[in-house]
């Protein structure tokens, strides 16, 4: 074996033990609770419940995403809120978090505006109007082909301090059929990374019968391999919240977990590199002797 195979065994080598160890993996503290707001047939299905007021013809299974993102991420926040039964989809008076829930609360607070888009009605969510304690950072992606680098730093420090992300996404030259519409076509909510992948929450789900949206990842959504055009960070400092403390500890503890992996890699990687120099040193003393 030559001296230049001896090296390129090498590279594969550290290749193969230490590209795992770069790998990065980004977790939320706890898992959000993942809704479907195509869920029209089960115990208390909203996805045929009319969304918006005055008159918007819309309803939950059609253009709820962003109403259901919501739903989700509020859950997973802890936050309930009370719909009495004269604003109620079922018609009793409820409360906690789901879509149907949560698109009775934002009804019953005028809580959808007029968008250029709405032929008549009210159709799009106030974002001023949610419920108190909601904090919105908001962000735009300034590229058609990806997450640009400073997008990706943005998203990434967010989901690290615990945070879900809601994303306007579009998957193809245009969406939603002859609209025309070339961004912000869909929702979805980002959960974490691995890598360079990022899992998020599909709130589109064709199974009505699931009140459940779809775990994936942006390049495999629902409706195709998703871009990113816009996207909001959601905190939340308010009543039924986790503790600071208690979702440190625990985002703490999946830290180390994933150091103790890293480390574990990172030996491996060395272990790799020592062989790969063993090799080189056999390879060139056998190289060096005569006949």
């Amino acid at each position: 074996m030559s001296r230049t195979s001896a090296l390129w065994g090498i590279g594969l080598i550290l290749l193969v033990f230490a590209a795992p160890a770069l790998a990065q993996t980004i977790d939320l503290p706890r898992a959000v609770p993942p809704f479907n707001q195509a869920y029209t047939d089960g115990a208390d299905a909203w996805g045929n419940c009319p969304l918006g007021t005055g008159g918007c013809p819309d309803q939950i299974c059609t253009t709820g995403c962003l109403t259901t993102a919501f739903a989700s991420v509020l859950a997973y926040y802890g936050v309930e809120v009370p719909v009495s039964s004269e604003h109620s989809c079922t018609g009793r008076a409820r409360s906690g978090m789901d879509p149907g829930i949560l698109n009775d609360w934002l009804r019953e607070h005028r809580a959808y505006g007029h968008c250029a888009q709405d032929p008549f009605g009210d159709c799009c969510l106030v974002w001023e109007r949610l419920p108190d304690g909601v904090e919105l950072t908001f962000h735009v992606n300034r590229s058609d082909v990806g997450l640009n680098p400073v997008a990706s730093v943005v998203i990434d420090h967010a989901l690290r301090q615990g945070r879900p992300i809601i994303a306007g996404v579009h998957w193809g030259a245009t969406c939603h059929g002859g609209t025309g519409q070339t961004e912000d076509c869909h929702w979805v909510i980002l959960t974490g990374k691995v890598g360079e992948t990022y899992s998020i929450i599909d709130p589109f789900n064709a199974d009505s019968t699931s009140p459940y949206g779809i775990r994936t990842t942006l390049e495999a959504g629902v409706h195709g391999a998703y871009i990113i055009d816009r996207f909001v960070i959601v905190e939340y400092d308010g009543p039924g919240v986790p503790s600071r403390t208690e979702s440190s500890a625990s985002g703490q503890q999946d830290r180390t977990a994933d150091r103790q992996g890293s480390s574990a890699l990172v030996l491996l990687a060395a272990l790799g590199l020592v062989a790969a120099l063993i090799l080189l040193v056999t390879v060139g003393s056998g190289a060096s002797s005569g006949p």
